[in-house]
């Protein structure tokens, strides 16, 4: 049916050509381009890697969701493009040209004027690789994917794991002045690939990285800075491993003087490297500007917090005490008891446990709490509560982390300190 279309096909403005495929060889309609190269990119697995081996692997590319909202989208281009379907290229789309895309159940149909086409998939990549995709007025490097997941349009930017670190080194860590921060960026660098690394061995059918906080924070080219993109290529490949594996990365802005053991944040089991590390006598990322912080409350925005979130049915109550009632060895609060008295003879006690005591007690401003590692002081009608640090603190400490660059540490070092027994070693690359 396509060949009988494209055969049957007229170009009006020449912004469109389009192209048939046998096999893999690509044959030029119309004797206008001929494409070549036929293989597609790997996806990998944990049983398809050994570290131990000298495997060479054809392409290392990461997904990252741009957006999964629209079931329509309209997208003028800023760039001449190539336009592919599951299998086969289709066109070649002039800059200027609008794409317009939606779904229809499992299919994405995309129509170019009056011309339509429908597949499973569709991408749009440029023919050179320092010529870049735009998309909601941001540049990106590699191709954007779009897919339908039966009631959201899912458009995501497909490109070469080393350039997506490109686009989230400058955001996840200050680039400093000079070279003091040069350690600190290539520690962040160690683990952004880990983080994503692992995040990209779990099979997604069509996307491994949210583009914020969620994961990490990606800003496309426009993040990029020269000094960030020399820290990446001079990194390039490098991941912590544990046992040969690799190993799970997360890390937080400041760790408020002691690292989290990741079960007591994530739960379900101990990770021997992500055991909660003391950041030295001084804490390292104490140089973070508001280490320490103040959240003040009156009873009935606490109690309405507690409404939120579905502790309590109604505000009919006041707050007779608050205290804490177990930490772990971090400081930080694992269980925080409320007692509350009503009225109505419907006295209760609550019990807010570990992290998810940041989610239900938030900020004044709305926000996550900034850590659980606090003190609490109650007068009257106001809760005070004083917090050391920012994040749930499992693993790498990232003001931690620019302290001891600024010290002259090497990022080596600093990593091992964060996560103990691990090791560094490269993933192996076509060159």
């Amino acid at each position: 049916m396509l060949i009988n279309f494209l055969n049957s096909f007229q170009i009006s403005r020449q912004s469109i050509f389009i192209y048939k495929y046998t096999l893999c060889l690509s044959i030029s309609f119309l004797l206008l381009i001929s494409f070549t190269g036929c293989s597609s990119s790997k996806k990998f697995t944990d049983e398809d890697y050994n570290y131990n081996s000298t495997t060479k692997f054809k392409s290392l590319n990461i997904k990252v969701l741009l957006d999964d909202k629209p079931e329509s989208k309209n997208i003028t281009l800023g760039s001449t493009v190539v336009l592919s379907s599951v299998d086969k290229r289709i066109a070649i789309v002039n800059e200027g040209n609008t794409l317009y895309v939606n779904i229809e159940g499992d299919k994405v149909i995309i129509n170019i004027g009056d011309n339509s086409f429908t597949s499973e998939s569709f991408k749009i990549e440029t023919k050179e690789r320092n010529v870049f995709l735009s998309y909601n007025k941001k540049s990106y490097r590699g191709a954007i994917k779009f897919f339908s997941n039966g009631s959201k349009l899912i458009i995501v930017n497909e490109l070469p794991l080393e350039d997506y670190l490109k686009g989230v080194l400058p955001l996840e860590m200050p680039i400093g002045k000079g070279n003091e921060n040069n350690e600190a960026l290539k520690a962040m660098a160690v683990a952004a690939r880990t983080y994503s690394f692992k995040k990209m061995n779990k099979n997604n059918k069509t996307f491994d990285v949210y583009l914020d906080v969620r994961d990490q924070v990606y800003g496309g080219v426009a993040a990029e800075k020269a000094l960030t993109n020399k820290i990446i290529d001079e990194t390039r490949g490098l991941i912590l491993t544990y046992e040969d594996n690799p190993a799970q990365v997360f890390y937080s802005a400041s760790c408020g003087g002691h690292t989290e053991n990741s079960k007591n944040v994530f739960g379900k089991y101990d990770i021997p490297y992500l055991e909660g590390v003391k950041d030295g006598d001084e804490p390292y990322c104490s140089i973070m500007p508001n280490f320490e912080w103040t959240e003040e409350y009156t009873e009935g925005k606490f109690l309405a917090m507690l409404l939120k979130a579905g502790e309590i049915k109604n505000i009919n109550y006041t707050i007779d005490d608050m205290e804490i009632e177990s930490r772990f060895i971090s400081g930080r609060v694992n269980e925080l008891k409320i007692s509350l008295e009503s009225d109505e003879n419907d006295d209760k006690e609550i019990i807010l446990k570990g992290n998810s005591i940041r989610s239900i007690i938030r900020r004044t401003n709305g926000g996550i709490l900034r850590s659980t590692m606090i003190e609490i002081e109650m007068d009257d009608d106001d809760i005070v509560f004083n917090g050391k640090g920012n994040g749930h603190g499992v693993g790498l400490c990232q003001w931690g982390t620019l302290s001891l660059s600024h010290e002259g540490t090497d990022f080596k070092e600093i990593l091992s300190h964060y996560f103990r027994g691990t090791e560094i070693k490269p993933i192996s690359y076509d060159k």
